[in-house]
């Protein structure tokens, strides 16, 4: 699928929720693995080509579902810093870090698995790995919490 919003090409989709549904159609709001979130709608009787993905067709608009916004733009930001890898400064590293403690604090985790937040601390005190391996850790948390929310 690709991100409607960054233009990034073949994005898996973490997470898709319906968030209304009436007589003229639903809406949806689909999570991609960039880190972006959109709402689309889809009206109850489309009328498309056969074939036609309706939701290439559809229109996105930007998503608006509380907390889930903000995960979703450090999930975008974190994978510019992950494309960085090593150049990634430590001032720059920390401040997202702060953020991202700070928006997984009070999403749980799945059943048995330490909390979100914890989880996080552990990745980024690690000693042993390099900045790109945290960066990558921090973002597949994020990716979970998306789950987790939805």
């Amino acid at each position: 699928m690709n991100c409607k919003i960054c233009g990034a090409g073949d994005q898996g989709e973490i997470a898709a929720k319906t968030t209304g549904r009436d007589a003229t159609g639903i809406t949806r709001c689909h999570r991609l693995e960039c880190g972006h979130a959109w709402h689309v709608a889809i009206p109850a009787n489309p009328t498309r080509t056969p074939g036609a993905d309706v939701l290439d067709a559809a229109e996105p608009a930007p998503c608006t579902c509380g907390e889930i916004t903000t995960v979703n733009a450090l999930l975008a930001e974190g994978r510019r810093h992950e494309a960085l890898a090593e150049s990634l400064d430590e001032d720059t590293f920390r401040r997202w870090l702060a953020q991202v403690l700070e928006a997984l604090d009070g999403i749980p985790a799945e059943s048995g698995a330490p909390s979100l937040v914890r989880s996080a601390a552990t990745t980024a005190k690690s000693a042993t790995s390099s900045m790109s391996k945290k960066m990558s850790n921090l973002n597949k948390l994020l990716e979970r919490a998306i789950k987790a929310v939805s």
